[in-house]
């Protein structure tokens, strides 16, 4: 809303003309009544009357004229407090409020020009909230076109717009924006499978503040890790432990709370000294082995304890468990398949999560986590197949 240097001074500026008037009323019939008086100059009831009549007439017309002004002062104090509680109102948000404060106070004073002004302004202010709590629910329900449509369209009227009303638009615009920043980035996580891609988005994400950013940065750091993991497994299965290092340390400079990776670092170190001497120890090793046993570690060296799965509010599909090593021997680099079926079974796809610690002694507890992006409901899974080896 606009700042007024006197409120009562402008509402009394439209009373003025009212009152004035009432004067010149009264000022007219007391010339009135005097004409004939003045004409009776040779009588003596004709000049009692000549003073009496405007007299009263004077007393008259001055009790109305106070009873006028009181009742204007009071209407016109009336109107100022409407006005400043729906000042007060716009300011903080309540546009609505604000909106019917200012009509009571118009149908007192409909030709008050601030009031007509400041309900113009505070109207704009209370459309483009709207509009923003409409690109809200678009985004909410992943309609990005049309959320980031409207939320341009409101940008190009706040350019136009320094009231101080407007302030809690700006802000709820900044949230909007930051959402369907977030929202973008959240959508292409998914198809992204290499570190330098992710890094990218990664510090998109970390530019911008909220609970939803940092959920998605999560995410982000979570899958850095996952493919450094990935990544590292593969180098250490081709016995390039060197190269295997480097790779943990790089998803470590982006995730370096993450403990499944400071972990498998320490195991990359070991697996190789491992690595040296199983192959020694198999050159000693006997060439028989019990059929039963070796059968058991290659085809059931593991078993699922428990497997879950969470929908989160953003519609992916979080999943959890663990399984125990029931081989003779320690294993390591343990994957497991999983299926995913929605509840009227109808397959929707599988993903593959990694085992940690990366090494299982014997009888040792081992678990997974992973997450299906873009699931939107509730479902149920399964774990189809392991894969793993025997050390």
């Amino acid at each position: 809303m606009k700042e007024t240097s006197s409120t009562e001074e402008q509402i009394w500026a439209e009373t003025a003309i009212d009152l004035d008037k009432g004067t010149r009323k009264a000022l007219d019939s007391l010339s009135r009544q005097q004409q004939p008086a003045s004409k009776q100059r040779n009588t003596g009831q004709g000049h009692v009357f000549s003073w009496i009549i405007p007299l009263f007439l004077a007393v008259a017309v001055g009790a109305l004229l106070t009873y006028y002004h009181k009742q204007e002062t009071g209407i016109n104090a009336e109107v100022k407090s409407l006005h400043q509680q729906a000042e007060q109102a716009a300011l903080e948000g309540k546009y609505k409020e604000a909106l019917q404060l200012l009509d009571s106070a118009l149908t007192k004073r409909p030709n008050y020009d601030a009031l007509i002004q400041d309900r113009q302004i505070t109207a704009k202010a209370f459309n483009l909230m709207n509009q923003l709590d409409e690109a809200s629910t678009s985004l909410k329900t992943g309609k990005l076109s049309a959320g980031d449509k409207t939320i341009q369209a409101v940008a190009k009227v706040l350019m136009e717009r320094e009231e101080p009303v407007f302030s809690k638009v700006r802000a709820a615009f900044n949230n909007r924006k930051v959402t369907l920043a977030v929202l973008k980035v959240k959508k292409e996580i998914d198809s992204l499978t290499t570190i330098e891609a992710l890094a990218e988005k990664l510090d998109t994400v970390s530019n911008l503040k909220g609970k939803e950013a940092e959920t998605v940065e999560k995410q982000i750091v979570d899958k850095l890790a996952s493919i450094s993991y990935k990544e590292a497994e593969q180098q250490v299965k081709q016995k390039n432990f060197t190269i295997a290092l480097q790779t943990v340390d790089q998803g470590l400079s982006y995730a370096p709370e993450n403990e499944k990776l400071t972990s498998y670092r320490e195991r990359v170190l070991s697996e190789k000294k491992a690595f040296e001497k199983a192959e020694a120890d198999r050159i000693q090793q006997a060439e028989q082995q019990a059929a039963e046993e070796d059968l058991m570690n290659r085809t059931a060296a593991v078993s699922v304890v428990n497997v879950d799965a969470t929908l989160d509010m953003y519609g992916d599909l979080y999943i959890s468990g663990s399984l125990i090593n029931n081989a003779t021997r320690p294993i390591s680099s343990v994957t497991v398949l999983i299926d995913i079926y929605n509840i009227d079974g109808i397959y929707l796809g599988q993903t593959y999560a990694d085992v940690y610690p990366s090494w299982l002694d014997v009888g040792e507890e081992g678990f997974f986590e992973t997450y299906y992006y873009g699931v939107y409901e509730e479902a149920e899974i399964s774990v189809v197949n392991a894969t793993w080896y025997l050390e």
